[in-house]
């Protein structure tokens, strides 16, 4: 979630051979010996021209199609096994990957900002709701001192205080203290994420039932996922557009 998730994942491609010399790959790039003996099944490397457009049937699943699929379906169990195999520490890792982007960040911190991007619309948004007298809050999974400096590239002039990170712990106690606010009884609650995985997690706590969420139709999820949010197959969680954004909560937009 830090980011330290990357680098399990590149590693795992380098052990499926996605990036390794082409003498060595498939005709897509990719080492069929070695996906099978990482436990991404097989591949058959035969001629291609036997199926596909010409056949009207779809042809065999690619390499590629092979790991985005077992990355995307089992993604936190296929992490947390190499984890285990590799004898990793996790938060060892989540220091080390912060300490890279610090050194990062003193070395070049322009071109650190310039990787990093707001999606359209949303600072706008967020800005005009906290005008608005909206309470806004940001629950992340990345450490503060990132993201404050990432508001503060963006134009937002955000209230440290709102700004819950990594350091705060989970997003489930972090919103369950906020529902705990005196201040804050009698308010409605959306939860806006990026992550399926996340709401669920949310969606299957009682104690947060007050809440409602919104996978955005942005960001980090799928096409399949954003199906799931937008049929409404979690309870609670429903499909947020840019457009659905700019009115949340009120009905008219927060931008006017």
């Amino acid at each position: 979630e830090t980011g330290w998730e990357l680098t399990v994942l590149i590693r795992i491609l380098c052990e499926a051979d996605v990036v390794g010399p082409k003498k060595e790959r498939g005709p897509l790039g990719l080492g069929f010996d070695n996906l099978a003996a990482s436990g991404f099944g097989s591949i058959s490397g035969g001629d291609s021209s036997a199926s596909g457009s010409n056949s009207g049937m779809p042809g065999p699943k690619t390499g590629v199609d092979i790991v985005a699929e077992a990355v995307l379906s089992n993604w936190d169990e296929m992490r947390e096994e190499r984890v285990k195999e590799w004898c990793l520490d996790k938060q060892q890792m989540i220091k080390e990957f912060g300490e890279i982007r610090d050194k990062w960040i003193e070395d070049d911190l322009p071109g650190w900002l310039a990787t990093n991007k707001s999606y359209d619309l949303v600072p706008d948004c967020m800005d005009a709701m906290a005008e608005s007298g909206a309470e806004v809050f940001i629950i992340t999974t990345k450490q503060k001192r990132f993201c404050a400096a990432l508001l503060k590239d963006f134009g937002l002039e955000f209230p440290i205080e709102n700004l819950f990170a990594l350091e705060d712990g989970p997003k489930t106690e972090v919103l369950l203290k906020l529902l705990g606010r005196p201040e804050l009884q009698g308010k409605s609650f959306h939860f806006i994420e990026d992550k399926l995985g996340t709401l669920r997690k949310v969606a299957a706590r009682e104690d947060l039932s007050a809440v409602q969420m919104h996978l955005v139709d942005w960001g980090y999820n799928t096409e399949r996922e954003r199906k799931i949010a937008k049929g409404r197959v979690v309870d609670r969680v429903s499909l947020l557009t840019k457009g659905d954004l700019e009115v949340l909560g009120t009905g008219k937009s927060w931008l006017d």
